[in-house]
């Protein structure tokens, strides 16, 4: 029992400290989805207030038995609650890949490790996967 008062202790202490890293600038992510499929992209997070972002990002979906890739471009928003980050998107074009109702929004569910990495999960219809961003080259902006 004494354990697990002092790791809920710890994980309170870490709280603000999370909640004080910048995640704003340039992302890459990856999800993990069936069918030798691969998904991944690019993503940019705007801070717009204390816990709140906007951004756009850029999914790439391939699949063997599609008869192209998709290229989506998304606008988001995320908010943040200590080390919780939701980010909600919607579709704004099919840049490549046929434009479809069957293709949802891509959102992610995910925890701030660090101002480098966020990992959780794609929650896209009505499915989740494991999803991790990294950042960009670009960095911090």
């Amino acid at each position: 029992m004494r354990a697990l008062v002092l790791a809920i202790a710890a994980s309170l202490l870490t709280w603000p400290a999370m909640a004080d890293t910048n995640i704003a600038g340039h992302w890459t992510f990856e999800a993990l989805v069936e069918g030798g499929c691969t998904f991944g992209g690019t993503a940019h997070l705007e801070r717009t207030g204390e816990n709140a972002f906007k951004g756009e990002l850029t999914a790439r979906q391939s699949c063997p038995t599609l008869p192209e890739d998709y290229l989506v471009r998304q606008d988001c928003s995320a908010s943040q609650l200590g080390n919780q980050l939701s980010v909600r998107c919607r579709i704004v074009e099919f840049v490549n890949g046929f434009e479809s109702e069957f293709y949802y929004p891509d959102n992610f569910t995910l925890t701030i490790e660090s101002s480098a990495r966020l990992h959780g999960a794609l929650v896209s219809a009505g499915r989740t996967r494991p999803a991790e961003w990294v950042r960009d080259e670009r960095g911090i902006s």
